[in-house]
């Protein structure tokens, strides 16, 4: 049995992470789209199907997409959506900064947070430089690095579900 559109996404309970679902999502719908560049329209729908994300989830997350022009839309009955631009010069930064990415790894690290101990404190100085690091790969990282393809996602459901 396929699962439907987003009963894949409930399988594990909500736990607090550093990149919120919808980054996550943002992610792998331009993952999605880069392994279509060039392609065409690839439609809203197909997305949802795909990538097992509910159709209005979807659509906030490319509407967001489209606004920060990581992606373009084309209405009506032959519409959908592509990369704006190429894969092999967005990165993983782009698209979560377009997203609204702000997260910290430390509630320390955040801008106006004062904490008596910041001076003496290694604890502050390692996370400020393990947050660094992980930006600095998100920037690094290429969508043309990350692409999803049909067949790696059909084959991922099927072996997740024992089929």
């Amino acid at each position: 049995m396929i699962p439907n559109e987003y009963s894949y996404s409930r399988i594990v309970e909500p736990v607090n992470t550093f990149i919120k679902r919808e980054y996550d999502y943002a992610l792998r719908i331009c993952a999605y789209l880069a392994g279509k560049f060039g392609q065409g329209l690839v439609p809203i729908s197909r997305l949802s199907r795909s990538l097992l994300i509910s159709r209005p989830f979807t659509t906030k997350i490319v509407y967001r997409l489209k606004n920060e022009k990581i992606i373009t839309t084309v209405q009506g009955k032959d519409g959908g959506v592509y990369l704006s631009r190429s894969p092999d010069t967005t990165t993983i930064y782009d698209v979560l900064f377009a997203m609204g990415f702000d997260s910290k790894l430390n509630e320390c690290l955040a801008d106006g947070h004062q904490c008596p101990m910041e001076e003496i404190c290694r604890l502050h100085s390692f996370f400020e430089q393990q947050e660094n690091l992980l930006l600095k790969h998100f920037k690094n990282k290429k969508l043309s690095d990350v692409i999803m393809t049909d067949d790696e996602l059909k084959s991922s459901v099927r072996q997740s579900l024992n089929l």
